[in-house]
């Protein structure tokens, strides 16, 4: 085995010493194989104490052979990786390769189970485990946590820590994975409170759900400290209660940013749609106008459901609104560009009986949009002219 310091090196020798599976290890292996070798469950793990590290062991088992194939040791601040070679398989191990020292995330890209932490495996047994972690709380079962996951969460984080030692491992569970989506620092208080207030959760979904709402909660601005709020009786109505509450939240600032960008865009609104605001299209009943703001646009798509609000500061867009007797019937976009009808909607985009006679209404006055853009196009020439002249 190759070694490129002196730490590696005390390793290996350490690893020679270690003890061959005992025939009691080898019976439990082979009995759990054959209860569940339908299932495909083909790793076994053997924690073991060598001196000062952790040694979790890993070790293979098919039809054929039982063969150890990864070594991982744990000390204070130290982790090594001792395997076989890994070739691109679910399960690809040279089986007559050698050990060496490779790193831990080696060989991500050779399954889609990951890198070497996430080695799955069927069963696992402790017979020794060095002062840390006893002291942590582990001895003689991992209570169906991940035996890397847990000892270096274990040995690292003491919060984790007072978890395991109060049973709760499926808090535990949703925490000490470097997957995780909640970090305990940032939940550890109010973790703390529920614990305090006897509030259970029933399987890891609802601690994830849990954790979600207390963000929520956060966002929102409430007390994250109060049992009131973190300790509903009825986890499910109130993390939908509170989703709803923060996409509500999140709509009208995303709504203010808008107003605000909107409001800013005016000055340039109106000097490239003011020639439009005096027209009036109408056959007696239904009267068709210019929406003469950017804000007014805004508001016509959200009252009417769909997306023209978002057609505020495209300068090829003529937009307007179809009423009769004030109330809105459809939406109309006209190109500037080409003086055609691009689209005429009413609400949630679908088309109203009056549908016909909104387009052939707009349609006979193509001509008259045409001529007042074209005029105020050259107006603004001429004052762009006027204005370097007098420069």
């Amino acid at each position: 085995m190759k070694t490129r310091s002196k730490k590696e090196r005390k390793i290996a020798e350490l690893s020679a010493t270690l003890p061959e599976l005992r025939k009691s290890d080898i019976d439990w292996i082979e009995r759990k194989f054959e209860d569940n070798k339908r299932k495909g469950l083909y790793y076994f793990v053997i924690l073991e104490r060598c001196k000062e590290y952790q040694v979790i062991r890993y070790y293979l088992k098919s039809n054929f052979r039982l063969l150890e194939v990864m070594q991982i040791w744990l000390g204070k601040g130290e982790e090594y990786v001792i395997a076989r070679q890994r070739y691109m398989r679910v399960d690809g191990w040279a089986t007559d390769s050698d050990f060496s020292f490779r790193h831990i995330q080696e060989y991500t890209c050779y399954s889609y189970l990951g890198d070497m932490r996430y080695l799955p495996y069927s069963y696992a047994k402790i017979h020794s485990v060095i002062p840390e972690l006893k002291r942590a709380g582990l001895k003689t079962s991992l209570h169906g946590l991940h035996p890397y996951f847990l000892c270096r969460a274990l040995m690292e984080n003491n919060r984790i820590e007072t978890l395991f030692k109060l049973r709760q491992y499926e808090l535990v569970f949703e925490f000490y994975s470097r997957f995780s989506r909640h970090s305990i620092d940032e939940m550890w208080q109010q973790i703390r409170i529920a614990l305090r207030h006897g509030y259970h959760w029933d399987d890891t979904k609802e601690i994830s759900d849990w954790c979600d709402m207390v963000q929520d909660l956060q966002y929102l601005g409430l007390d994250t400290r109060n049992p009131y709020y973190i300790c509903p009786a009825n986890l499910k109505t109130a993390h939908q209660h509170w989703i709803n509450a923060r996409y509500k939240k999140q709509e009208l600032e995303k709504l203010a940013d808008e107003l605000k960008s909107i409001a800013d865009y005016e000055p340039v609104f109106k000097a490239t749609r003011e020639q439009f605001f005096d027209m009036v299209i109408t056959d007696g009943e239904i009267d068709i106008r210019v929406i003469p703001t950017a804000k007014a646009i805004k508001e016509e798509g959200i009252a009417m459901h769909h997306c023209v609000g978002s057609y505020y500061n495209q300068p090829q867009s003529l937009i307007l609104s179809a009423k009769i007797d004030g109330k809105r019937i459809e939406t109309i976009e006209v190109s500037l560009g080409s003086y055609t009808i691009v689209q005429s909607r009413g609400l949630q985009n679908c088309e109203t009986p009056y549908h016909k006679r909104i387009v052939d209404l707009v349609n006979a006055n193509l001509d008259l949009i045409r001529v007042l853009n074209v005029n105020h196009k050259a107006k603004e020439r001429r004052e762009l002219k006027r204005i370097k002249k007098a420069a």
